[in-house]
């Protein structure tokens, strides 16, 4: 399919800490660091597979590699914005059909936790995002 737009991101509602990619030949790697509220849901990943013209193609995979320890992660299918930090693109003011992960602490507890989602970002490639998490009161 000619101009096959796929992208993922971890796309971060609080403060973000660090972020490192490290790429190889189809495969790339991110690791970011977050803080969260212990107990609340907090947006941590979308992913979306549309085509130029803006329209849904299909549900992008978002497979957990690494589940939480502390909390859960949530994969649900929900309408969005398909924004990439520092990008711009026409069809980030149009709401469509993607994947979103949320991640939420065990109520009452703090410390650290990591996650690591694996997600397609273009044809025939894959990211892995690996997210350690800081979760305060």
């Amino acid at each position: 399919m000619k101009n096959l737009f796929i992208s993922v991101a971890l796309s971060l509602t609080t403060a973000l800490l660090s972020s490192c990619t490290t790429t190889s030949e189809g495969f790339r790697q991110q690791s970011l660091s977050v803080t969260v509220r212990s107990g609340v849901r907090t947006l941590v990943a979308k992913n979306w597979h549309i085509g130029d013209d803006c329209r849904q193609i299909d549900y992008p995979a978002m497979d957990v590699v690494e589940k939480p320890k502390h909390g859960r992660l949530e994969i649900v299918h929900e309408p969005l914005f398909p924004k990439l930090d520092g990008k711009t693109s026409k069809c980030e003011s149009v709401k469509i059909n993607g994947v979103v992960g949320y991640y939420t602490a065990d109520k009452g507890y703090t410390g650290s936790d990591r996650l690591v989602i694996r997600s397609p970002y273009e044809e025939g490639k894959t990211e892995e995002g690996v997210l350690s998490v800081k979760v305060v009161n």
